[in-house]
């Protein structure tokens, strides 16, 4: 029986949650340890979550790697959807890449974004290229 051929969706979705990891653990110190971007918690990198600055939902940029920061599941999924939280990543985000960035990915959240098939099979590849590395580094 042949292999069935995954949706482009579904191939977004796959690397979305692959750079979620890679962020997650890339952060992470030689101990398997990273830190919640808007509250601070110190957990293992497997405990946290990749949290997005621009909701997942916006394709144009829910695939940009600095658009995905580790988040406990708390801020991720709760205090996200406050506008303490949201400032506390906004923040983040102004202190590590600068103002101009966070401007210019607000303004890339607003485009319409299309990958073909071939783009997010190679983004995909790469990234399990990049994850592996990692792991790696952290002898997982």
């Amino acid at each position: 029986m042949p292999k069935k051929i995954k949706s482009i969706s579904r191939l977004a979705n796959d690397c979305a949650e692959l750079l979620q990891r890679l962020v997650r653990i890339k952060s992470s110190d030689l101990n398997g340890f990273s830190r919640c971007v808007t509250c601070g918690k110190q957990d293992q990198w497997t405990n946290l979550q990749g949290g997005h600055f621009i909701e997942r939902g916006r394709l144009a940029t829910k695939l940009v790697e600095e658009n995905i920061h580790p988040q406990c599941s708390g801020c991720n999924m709760y205090r996200m959807k406050t506008a303490s939280g949201i400032l506390d990543y906004r923040l983040f985000m102004t202190e590590t890449y600068g103002e101009e960035f966070v401007m210019e990915l607000h303004r890339l959240s607003r485009l319409t974004k299309k990958y073909t098939r071939s783009e997010l099979e190679e983004m995909k590849a790469d990234l399990k290229i990049r994850l592996e590395e990692q792991q790696e580094r952290l002898g997982a």
